[in-house]
């Protein structure tokens, strides 16, 4: 699959979610990547967020902040004609390309970095991880309810022990108040909240000890400051970038905020370091390429050498990610030690993981049986991760008997260090015939209906729900 064929599907989706009522129920199957659009998550349903969503049948297409709720969502029709426009639409999309390369397990590639936890604490809410806080220590947010984060935790995969760090606690007064994205620093931990159900323009901000303790409100913005897209924290201040670029500060001590000159159109990627590309923002242009990083702390900037004809190029300080005709390709940021990734076109996550990784989408087709059909290899992993240092690609997730499955990445604003799957999770279709009068209808304007009898197949997800494999890249280390 194309990164271009991935953005229109992405496009097309959130188009489609944005006008979905309120979720009900668990839709915690594939979560990841809330950093896109996450303050519009509340109010979707039959494509809810908190999503990397793999769906996988004849092909992988990728979907960011993308993930049925399990009620009969994604359903397909036999006989009755599909929008052309939808790039959902073609069942040849997103199949991308037969696999070039053998990727083995991650369990067998990287064993100290992959672990189990519970989905659900002692009391019953459910955990969402975060990120790495070290090779063994996961932070968790806790859920009372779908998205509603009531405390963090620290789980501990040597141990298999979970610790209550901090509650993340609502201001007073205020309605339908969500916390957001969490950032780990250095000896704070930070986290921003919102109203995303309403139409103020409004976020707060709130600090807690690395080691755990209450957590303070550190203060409030309004108006364009209140459009957070990513955040940051130093020992005595917390930063956080908007969506139309520029970064800002507030003392921990609690103040006025202050915005950061010289960052006009730059987007935090995580402390110290911005970047000038947007971080999943609506309309973005995909395929426009990074070209330099700057340092907020020693103002250095990182010029960024982007190869003729390179799309989408992402960079943390070291490494980057991109495309180039159909392939992805990695290279250092001053365009050293590039080299194509052949199997590997479909980017799950746009800047490297942990700072280094590259995460990508993986198809499963092997070909071609003599019907034209496609042939899918049901134990083929359901994405994998490359490491630029060492050359080696890991496969994670589990693909189900249907070709489908589910796999997400961690919550935290900066590029995560986690990526988890339900392995008891699976897609389950269900066919049936009707009328194709009572059948739902995708058909354009001015195209015949179809009539008679059509067969109508709906996918659910069924099982899981007591524990994820986790995927912890800070476990790896660089001679590994």
């Amino acid at each position: 699959m194309r990164d271009r064929d991935e953005t229109d599907l992405v496009r097309a989706l959130r188009g489609a979610a944005g006008g979905a009522p309120e979720p009900a129920g668990d839709m915690l199957t594939a979560i990841g990547d809330r950093r896109r659009r996450r303050s519009h998550r509340r109010a979707r349903s039959m494509l809810a967020a908190a999503a990397v969503l793999v769906v996988i049948g004849g092909g992988t297409a990728v979907a960011r902040d993308v993930l049925p709720s399990g009620g009969g969502e994604g359903v397909s029709v036999t006989g009755v004609a599909a929008d052309p426009s939808s790039p959902a639409a073609d069942p040849s999309e997103g199949t991308g390309k037969t696999p070039e390369m053998s990727v083995d397990p991650v369990a067998e590639v990287w064993p100290k970095a992959v672990s189990t936890i519970p989905a659900k604490a002692a009391d019953g809410w459910k955990y969402r991880p975060i990120t790495g806080l070290s090779a063994t220590e996961l932070l968790l947010t806790a859920e009372s309810s779908f998205e509603k984060a009531g405390r963090l935790e620290v789980y501990d995969t040597a141990a298999r022990k979970s610790t209550v760090l901090a509650e993340m606690p609502a201001p007073p007064g205020v309605k339908g108040y969500f916390a957001q994205d969490v950032e780990v620093g250095a000896d704070s931990i930070v986290w921003w909240g919102k109203t995303p159900n309403n139409r103020d323009e409004w976020a707060d901000f709130w600090v807690v000890p690395r080691t755990g303790g209450t957590a303070r409100r550190v203060g409030e913005v309004t108006g364009a400051r209140a459009r957070v897209e990513r955040i940051g924290v130093t020992a005595d201040s917390v930063f956080w970038s908007v969506r139309a670029g520029g970064v800002y500060r507030m003392p921990l001590a609690g103040g006025s905020p202050e915005y950061v000159a010289g960052t006009d159109g730059l987007h935090l990627l995580y402390w110290p370091w911005a970047f000038d590309v947007a971080n999943g923002r609506e309309g973005e242009d995909w395929d426009r390429n990074q070209t330099k990083l700057f340092n907020l702390e020693t103002g250095q900037t990182v010029a960024v050498n982007a190869p003729d004809g390179a799309r989408g190029l992402r960079c943390g300080p070291v490494w980057c990610f991109g495309a180039s005709g159909d392939e992805s390709i990695v290279q250092r940021t001053d365009g050293s030690d590039r080299r194509a990734l052949p199997g590997l076109s479909g980017r799950m996550e746009y800047t490297p993981l942990a700072g280094r990784f590259g995460f990508f989408s993986l198809s499963g087709v092997t070909g071609r049986d003599a019907a034209g059909e496609e042939i899918e290899d049901a134990h083929a992993p359901l994405a994998a991760v490359y490491d630029p240092i060492t050359g080696r690609t890991a496969g994670v997730g589990k693909r189900d008997p249907s070709g489908g499955g589910g796999i997400g990445t961690g919550t935290s604003s900066s590029p995560t260090s986690i990526i988890y799957w339900d392995e008891d999770r699976r897609q389950v279709e269900e066919c049936k015939v009707e009328d194709a009068s009572s059948a739902p209808r995708s058909a354009p304007s001015g195209a015949p209906l179809p009539t008679g009898k059509v067969t109508v197949c709906s996918t659910t997800e069924k099982g899981g729900g007591k524990e994820f494999t986790v995927v912890n890249l800070l476990a790896v280390s660089p001679t590994e």
